[in-house]
């Protein structure tokens, strides 16, 4: 395991501190995304375009979207568990 030296301003700490914010993990999440799926990012506003018309497209056709079973919640919690729990 390595360690990471980190220099902040007093009243960012104080603030990080006052707010009860984990900087040890915040800081594992973020080294973990570095690396999460090698997939291009897009802004929020682009995300938030791209729910909107996905809830368009289900409120026209609920039919065309497929139910997720029990195998696909098991997939999913697995890679939320293996994300979460890296060392």
């Amino acid at each position: 395991m390595q360690t990471l030296k980190i220099e902040i301003e007093d009243s960012l700490y104080n603030n990080i501190i006052q707010n009860g914010i984990d900087i040890q993990e915040k800081f594992k999440d973020f080294i973990a995304d570095l690396f999460d799926d090698n997939k291009a990012l897009v802004s929020t506003q682009e995300a938030q375009k791209r729910v909107a018309k996905t809830i368009d497209r289900y409120q026209m056709n609920p039919a065309s979207f497929s139910e997720l079973t029990d195998k696909d919640w098991s997939d999913i919690e697995a890679r939320l568990v293996q994300r979460y729990n890296r060392k």
